[in-house]
């Protein structure tokens, strides 16, 4: 039985920011109260292990907040509870948590909350604003990006084990890091519960298994779609027990590297935007965090696109969410849902979706950054995509009925792994296709840590439940794995290296500058003349660099982007570039260089099947350069070739 103390001398407190903190007068404590008899802080410290509570003084209370301060109270060790009658229950606003214990654990006691008061020193440290424009955004999860054994790392599934993938990250051309939720949750399920994705956010309550279940693993809530202590860093996340300090030598490390760091949050549909906009600010002000994924059913997107603070900071949102507000700096953004689905519908050669695909190639906004994707977390990754027709979700338990029944997937002619190689390299242009089309488009790219070398789930497109090899990436980047990555890191120098392909604004298809040209262009079998039938997939994208910046203009960059998706070769016309320049073949998602051909005054490429080819404009060669021209150049209507599958 806890003791109750009447501590004399107790002063009242400023009451803003809520919380517990020590200062130098002692130790502040300010909570949100209920107005109740008997409700007060229980401490816990080295002289008093069963804990101490201390009510909270009448005259400490303003309105439904009690603040007050314990002067002199210095106890850095001691950590503490709320209390309502018999009631115990942690502080929403503690920002630190006493470690618990490994992760999936079960909790045989309510985790104590700690007082905050530690310093950091930042140093010169500043929140890293990178425009939508010029984000490569790359979404993973903070335990399993590096829990498996491939990953190489020494702090395996940590923050610090993620700071040891700063060069790769690097390399690969990445510049911020969008981060599933790692703010302290309870990863342990309900025993014998049954929930989707949505239904776990929903319907989620903390229950300890009871001993009669024996040492039967819990189920695990590896995504951290729930509720939270939501100021406090995941403690399980840590290597050590100081998880505030290692998050922010975390965010410290990709700083330097000129990576900035963005977090996922999930809110409940009851709770206030008032709320939520204390704690995004929190995180910015104490952690330099530089952007969010914000997940809730109703939230006021011009009180928090608007407010000040975070004029700066990446504010991701759904579709319908984006359309409340536009921010003050163009700091909010959506992520796009018709992006995912018609673009995987178009790659894997549907009808009718020609004119989709146009338009999202195209999108952009002047107000709001579109934030594109083709695998995300709560789906198939990318390798899956082109490995299942269904889902294989049997390891959740659930009979296979959770998760999402249609992925606009494609097995490519086998349901799941394959050694056939004419499959494999079927699929490893598929996923070049899908990487090409992300990062030609207009909107921010955002990247599933491990999709670039074809990280998979086995067919899974629902693992919340998962915590093993099937949500850990596997860090195998040879054969498939390795091609894919260097032409991931290929495409993303591109796309860094031309303005014209990530402009801010949505290029309009005029021509504005009186060049000749307009920014964007659409091609057929004849130049200028694309096929937008419900039939048609195939189409030729010109990117003209003069709308791109002063440099680009100067080098007169132009790229062309030959697609067809159709199963079976098909010839596309090139427009006639400026005197002097022709086109040249510059990249393919396939294994053949196809060759650039004359026809008649122009010029025009054989696309093989379900395949995109890159080229770009070069300096004519002089008279004395120019090769004997081949008599009996093709005609028109020439038979068209079936592409090898």
């Amino acid at each position: 039985m806890q003791k109750t103390f009447q501590i004399k001398n107790v002063d009242r407190s400023r009451i803003y920011p809520l919380g517990v903190s020590f200062e130098k007068e002692g130790l502040r404590i300010s909570a949100v109260c209920s107005g109740a008899d008997e409700e007060g802080i229980i401490l816990y410290d080295k002289r008093h292990r069963e804990g101490v509570r201390i009510p909270f003084p009448e005259n400490c209370r303003v309105g439904a907040v009690c603040s007050m301060m314990i002067p002199g109270y210095q106890d850095r060790s001691s950590s503490y509870l709320f209390y309502r009658g018999d009631e115990v229950y942690q502080d929403p606003y503690c920002k630190q948590v006493v470690h618990s214990g490994g992760y999936g654990v079960p909790k045989t006691d309510l985790p104590r909350c700690k007082a905050s008061g530690q310093n950091y020193e930042w140093g010169a440290d500043e929140n890293v604003h990178i425009p939508y424009e010029e984000m490569i955004l790359y979404a993973l999860h903070v335990r399993g990006y590096t829990k498996h054994r491939s990953s190489g790392v020494k702090w395996k599934g940590t923050y610090a084990g993620l700071t040891e993938k700063i060069a790769y990250l690097q390399e690969l051309g990445i510049n911020m890091v969008l981060l599933m939720p790692a703010y302290e949750f309870d990863e342990v399920m309900p025993e014998n519960t049954v929930q989707t994705m949505e239904q776990a956010v929903l319907s989620y309550r903390q229950e300890l298994p009871s001993e009669e279940k024996g040492e039967k693993k819990p189920r695990i809530n590896y995504w951290g779609y729930q509720s939270g202590l939501y100021y406090v860093p995941k403690s399980a996340y840590a290597h050590g027990k100081d998880a505030a300090r290692e998050y922010k030598d975390m965010v410290k490390a990709f700083h330097q590297a000129g990576i900035g760091v963005a977090m996922q949050f999930y809110f409940p549909p009851d709770m206030r935007s008032i709320e939520i906009l204390d704690i995004l600010k929190y995180w910015v002000l104490a952690y330099h965090i530089d952007g969010f994924h914000l997940m809730s059913a109703s939230l006021d997107m011009d009180l928090i696109a608007g407010e000040p603070l975070l004029a700066k900071t990446m504010l991701l949102t759904g579709e319908g969410s984006a359309h409340r507000g536009a921010g003050i700096a163009r700091n909010l953004g959506w992520l796009s849902d018709g992006f995912l689905y018609n673009m995987r519908r178009f790659i894997k050669g549907d009808d009718n979706m020609i004119n989709q695909f146009l338009f999202h190639v195209r999108e952009n906004k002047e107000e709001l950054g579109i934030v594109n994707s083709i695998a995300r977390w709560d789906g198939f990754r990318l390798m899956d995509l082109v490995s299942y027709d269904r889902k294989h979700n049997e390891d959740n338990g659930e009979d296979n009925k959770d998760g999402m029944d249609y992925n606009c997937s494609w097995n490519c002619g086998v349901e799941g792994k394959s050694r056939k190689k004419s499959i494999q390299e079927l699929r490893l242009r598929q996923m070049k296709n899908a990487v090409t089309v992300l990062l030609m488009s207009q909107g921010t790219p955002l990247l599933y840590g491990g999709d670039e070398f074809a990280h998979t789930q086995g067919g899974n497109n629902n693992p919340y439940c998962q915590d093993n090899e099937t949500t850990w990436v596997k860090w195998s980047q040879t054969g498939v794995g390795g091609e894919l990555l260097a032409y991931t890191k290929f495409m993303i120098g591109l796309r860094k290296a031309h303005r014209i392909l990530h402009s801010r604004t949505m290029l309009r298809g005029i021509d504005t500058l009186s060049c000749g040209f307009p920014d964007i262009s659409f091609h057929g079998r004849e130049a200028w003349r694309p096929d937008t039938s419900p039939a048609s997939r195939c189409m030729g994208i010109m990117y003209c660099g003069f709308y791109g910046d002063s440099e680009e203009m100067e080098n007169e960059h132009f790229f062309y982007v030959a697609v067809n998706m159709h199963w079976e070769a098909a010839y596309l016309g090139l427009p006639k570039l400026p005197k002097g320049k022709l086109w040249a073949f510059y990249s393919s998602t396939g294994q053949d260089i196809p060759e650039i051909e004359e026809a008649g005054s122009s010029q025009e490429i054989c696309v093989p099947g379900r395949t995109i080819v890159l080229c770009t404009a070069k300096d004519a060669p002089s008279e004395t350069e120019k090769p004997a021209r081949k008599k009996g150049v093709r005609e028109k209507g020439r038979r068209v070739v079936k592409a090898d599958e």
